[in-house]
């Protein structure tokens, strides 16, 4: 047939929108139910979110510039969606139908106001759609097969964002403009999915593929033309198409490209069958020149309508040409009519950019979603459990193993005969214990525990005591006043002071408990303990009393060169026992330090907002935790292949050696040592862990104790200005103010002629309007999330 002229193809035109008060609405509410500092910070990002909204709607040309501005916008949208509860800011958005917009007689047709963020990012959307495929349109007009594949993957692009259209209108409650239903978006869709297939068509055509080939792309091209065409011609998006050439223009492309599909699976079988399927070719060429003749009569008198006549002309010719062919030198059977060749769609909707990588700079990256303060409290009381259980399985072990080699290693080192006294590896761990001011240290930094937990336990009764006697003057003014007393109840705006100081005192409660483990520990371990308040000289004079035999050794060559070596055999087993007991402190500390350094605010934040679920961002963390029970896990199967080992050995090498009374005397001594030693490194574990819990907790109980003052504060600033209201209009013998019934504030709706505001009189002062101080009072109540659990540790 020749080649075709690239004819405009349909594209949708962009939605308008009328401006929209971010600076005024996002502003009072920022400052409404955030702290003064956080309302003040918002403020620049406000302003540059506004600015952005007004570079997406004035857009003159679709360029690539002005498509990356609107994407901006959108991603930014998303994020702070999920960041705040836009139905409370009250912002109207109006947006006018792409297709169908007001008239002089219609002035509100195609119209749609709504508060829902749904609709500004599902329209946004619709706009970013319309620019690429007009991008599309006219890369493709270019020509060139390199402009043919940048115009397949920018509709693609285009199809992939009204998918996104459909995703977001359906969150919009209520009936939405014709444009944005799921019915128009898929039309749309398949409309510049039916784009990007002619593209890659008309690319394989000039690359000269096989003819079978072309047949399926171009019958592909046809079948998405053709749900462009039923979508256009049936439901509500027909009737809203009315009046339009839509409809005709879709089945103008559904015809050509049929006829296309027919001519190719003809050239096909000409080049498969070598002619001997004549009478098949003529069906597929008379099939095509039909499909023609039926583009011809929608009559749409375009240019595209004057070119299909001429070749429906050419068509006839090549029918011709086929059937004098066929009556020469084939006589084959002759089709009337051929079905349509299988069809090959190869190309899909790209899906919509990552929100994160889209948005580039996030204005409002200081802002705090209310779903991650809410999930950050869960996510602590998780971790801490979690720790806890991780820690006191790490504590039970290493305990037990302790106990062990406290039998173990004095048995070996009452036999060493190469060091008489106290073994140096002891010297090393009693030395480090007095650097810290031994025992007497130790047991200066517990007290210094107790007094931080009761003074932590007194802030926390301040707070508490402050919220009950303010619900409770709350409640005795409720009674007297009756309905007069119109502000809102104590008690459901002060649940979230409650609930932190409900999660702080069970994990009071909890550290408490584990001080009184500490304590009995101490006490029964005292007289192990007392032991390292001795000096070196004093206990090496203890491990080698009056007849060491170990220094009858030091310079006289012995018989016991082979004890000796035993014995050193397994002094390198013990040692790297001790090794990985230390290893695994290191765990434990880790474990601790990750705890206690983690902001479960910002890093469920980056999650929440990255696309992860509250369920998906938890265990995103706890899998970090997860690979430090791991490595614990690993150092414990270890451990006890060497504890097996060293048992084994232990017995053989006891088995051989005759100990007389000076050497278990020896070995007495320097068992009651090590358990000193060990006693000592466990309750100092459990001191330091509960230092750093009080030190952190106190912190936090400061925090939350301001916060109950400062809601005392704002409820008693708004029970004065009750109280005087209500003793004025008694004065005065204007009725008593009654009790406001729960409705939605109402929003004032634009439109495109301004209305004068209606004067209101009041003959009596009103009462003065409380709103703000419930809020206000809700900010102070709701200002910080609950604290995490502590990282006290309880065994």
């Amino acid at each position: 047939l020749g080649g075709w002229s690239r004819w405009k193809m349909l594209i949708p035109p962009r939605k308008k929108s009328f401006g929209v008060d971010y600076q005024g609405r996002m502003g009072k509410f920022f400052s409404t139910h955030y702290s003064a500092q956080e309302a003040n910070e918002m403020k620049e990002a406000i302003k540059n979110l506004s600015e952005l909204r007004a570079q997406t709607l004035h857009v003159s040309e679709a360029t690539t510039a002005n498509c990356d501005v609107s994407i901006r916008y959108w991603a930014q949208l998303c994020l702070l969606d999920k960041r705040i509860d836009f139905s409370q800011i009250g912002l109207v958005f109006t947006w006018i139908d792409a297709f169908k917009g007001p008239t002089t007689l219609s002035p509100n047709q195609g119209r749609m106001n709504s508060t829902a963020l749904a609709l500004e990012i599902s329209s946004v959307l619709f706009n970013i759609g319309a620019m690429l495929a007009f991008q599309g349109n006219t890369v493709h007009s270019s020509g060139g097969q390199e402009n043919l594949k940048q115009a397949s993957i920018l509709f693609k692009k285009a199809a992939g964002y009204f998918a996104g259209v459909k995703a977001y209108s359906s969150r919009i409650d209520g009936a939405v403009s014709t444009d944005l239903t799921s019915d128009c978006c898929t039309m749309l869709e398949n409309l510049c999915l039916a784009h990007a297939q002619r593209c890659f068509y008309e690319k394989a055509a000039n690359d000269k593929m096989k003819e079978s080939l072309l047949a399926k792309l171009a019958a592909g091209v046809a079948n998405l033309y053709a749900s462009v065409h039923a979508a256009l011609t049936a439901g509500e998006v027909a009737k809203h198409f009315k009046g339009t050439t839509w409809a005709g223009e879709a089945a103008q492309e559904m015809f050509t490209f049929k006829s296309m599909a027919h001519v190719h699976a003809a050239n096909g079988l000409e080049e498969e069958a070598k002619g001997m399927k004549k009478g098949q070719e003529i069906g597929h060429l008379h099939t095509a020149n039909s499909l023609l003749e039926q583009a011809c009569k929608l009559k749409l008198n375009n240019p595209k309508e004057k070119e299909l006549k001429g070749k429906t002309t050419t068509m006839q010719g090549l029918i011709a040409k086929a059937k004098k062919e066929n009556d020469t030198i084939y006589h084959m059977p002759e089709e009337k009519a051929m079905p349509d060749p299988e069809a090959k769609q190869v190309v899909q909707s790209e899906p919509l950019p990552s929100i994160q990588d889209a948005v580039g700079y996030d204005l409002f990256s200081a802002l705090v979603p209310d779903t991650v303060r809410q999930a950050a409290s869960q996510y602590a009381s998780k971790r801490q459990e979690y720790c806890n259980q991780i820690v006191q399985e790490m504590n039970a072990d290493t305990e037990a193993l302790r106990n062990k080699l406290s039998t173990i290693t004095p048995q070996v080192d009452a036999c060493d005969l190469s060091e008489p006294g106290l073994p140096n590896r002891l010297k090393e761990k009693i030395a480090a214990i007095q650097s810290q001011d031994g025992v007497r240290g130790l047991m200066q930094r517990f007290q210094l525990n107790l007094e931080m937990k009761e003074d932590v336990q007194g802030n926390v009764q301040l707070a508490k005591r402050v919220i009950e006697e303010e619900e409770a003057t709350d409640s005795d003014l409720r009674q007297k006043f009756g309905v007069r007393w119109t502000r809102s109840l104590s008690s459901s705006i002060n649940e979230p002071l409650k609930k932190d100081m409900k999660e702080i005192e069970k994990q009071l409660k909890l550290a408490a408990d584990a001080d009184e483990i500490v304590r009995g520990k101490i006490d029964s371990k005292r007289s192990l303990l007392d032991l390292l308040g001795l000096n070196t000289e004093q206990l090496d004079g203890m491990v080698a009393g009056s007849g060491d035999r170990a220094y009858e050794c030091m310079s006289v060559q012995s018989a016991l060169i082979k004890t000796r070596e035993a014995v050193a055999k397994l002094k390198l087993i013990i040692k790297e026992v001790e090794n990985l007991i230390s290893h695994r402190e290191q765990i434990r500390s880790s474990i601790i330090r990750r705890k206690e350094s983690e902001d479960a605010v910002k890093t469920l934040s980056n999650l929440i907002l990255g696309g992860k679920s509250q369920a998906e961002a938890m265990d995103n963390l706890l899998a970090g935790y997860a690979q430090l029970r791991e490595e614990f896990v690993k150092n414990k199967k270890i451990v006890q292949e060497l504890m097996q080992k060293l048992e084994k050995e232990i017995d053989e090498f006891l088995s051989e050696q005759k100990q007389d009374e000076e050497m278990s005397r020896r070995e007495a001594v320097l068992t009651k040592i090590s358990q000193a030693i060990d006693a000592y490194s466990e309750v100092s574990n459990y001191v330091r862990e509960g230092a750093s819990y009080y030190s952190a907790t106190q912190e936090k109980v400061n925090k939350l104790r301001s916060r109950a003052e400062d809601f005392r504060v704002a409820r008693d600033i708004q029970k004065e200005d009750l109280l005087s209201s209500i003793t004025e209009a008694c004065a005065q013998g204007a009725p008593a103010p009654a009790a406001p019934a729960a409705a939605v504030a109402a929003v004032p709706v634009q439109t495109a002629i301004p209305v004068a505001p209606v004067q209101t009189f009041s003959y009596s002062r009103a009462t003065p309007d409380t709103s703000k101080d419930e809020e206000y009072a809700r900010q102070l109540a709701g200002l910080a999330p609950a604290p995490p659990p502590p990282s006290h540790t309880t065994s």
